[in-house]
């Protein structure tokens, strides 16, 4: 069993960075990754950071037509480049620049206004949005611990088995580690035990229950495929469940493209 793919993805439910090492910080995050995010403006003063609901945020679970918004962070200038569909526009800032926020803010929710049924048409509070974080740690996971998660490439080939289409695109899912190798599904088997990746020794915490936003597709932004049923209905899971959540023991590290998986 091995790493195949690694992700991090700077901005909340935006485009994700392929890498080839990530970074796990000693409590389980992934440096680099949610560490910006669009927020609704009713959801209060910008620097407040503390962890909120995705709820909060423009996020694909409401909105699955972000995921058609290009973005790009380059974490040592601080500058984020946002290239919007459909168009020629390209807005370009360093996060730590009040006017070029402003300017970033005001292309995404112009964008955001477009969407038919969101939350952003229906309710005025929510505009505009607001860039939120320091571009440095991550806040804006879905849950306040911000595990680091994984999931193996063979239970993705399962489920795009069971909804009848060749194969399912793993960024839909938005894990970290993606692994092969291994029988699909296993990753469930190893919940509440200790799994090594590399040279970092991680706990597996408990499976990832999914939402609206797997519905959507991560290149058209369109609500193709109905994940969560299929898992419930078609695979027999109580609740839609995907990847896994894992923590180190002890300390945090790097992980690598090829890195072997091996379950202690």
């Amino acid at each position: 069993m091995h790493v195949t793919k690694l992700y991090r993805y700077p901005v909340k439910s935006l485009t994700p960075e392929v890498c080839e090492s990530i970074e796990i910080t000693d409590d389980g995050r992934v440096v680099g990754d949610r560490v910006l995010a669009f927020r609704f403006n009713d959801a209060g003063p910008t620097d407040d950071l503390s962890w909120k609901r995705k709820s909060w945020f423009a996020s694909l679970q409401h909105a699955p037509r972000l995921a058609r918004i290009t973005s790009d962070y380059d974490s040592i200038a601080m500058v984020l480049t946002i290239h919007m569909p459909d168009s020629d526009v390209v807005v370009s800032g360093k996060i730590d620049n009040p006017e070029d926020r402003l300017r970033i803010e005001q292309a995404v929710t112009q964008y955001a206004l477009q969407m038919d049924g969101t939350p952003f048409v229906r309710n005025a509070r929510h505009q505009p949005l607001r860039l939120v974080g320091d571009g440095i740690n991550g806040r804006f996971h879905d849950t306040a611990a911000g595990r680091t998660t994984l999931h193996s490439r063979c239970s993705t080939i399962e489920l795009a088995k069971a909804l009848g289409i060749e194969s399912i695109d793993d960024v839909r899912f938005r894990s970290n580690i993606v692994i092969e190798d291994v029988k699909p599904w296993q990753e469930f088997d190893w919940r509440g035990k200790r799994l090594l990746i590399g040279n970092v020794e991680f706990k597996v915490l408990k499976s990832v229950v999914r939402c609206l936003a797997t519905h959507a597709n991560p290149r058209s932004g369109e609500r193709d495929l109905d994940v969560m049923k299929t898992l419930t209905r078609i695979i027999g899971q109580e609740e839609p469940q995907f990847a896994v959540s894992i923590v180190p023991v002890n300390k945090g590290g790097h992980i690598k493209l090829g890195d072997m998986v091996n379950p202690l």
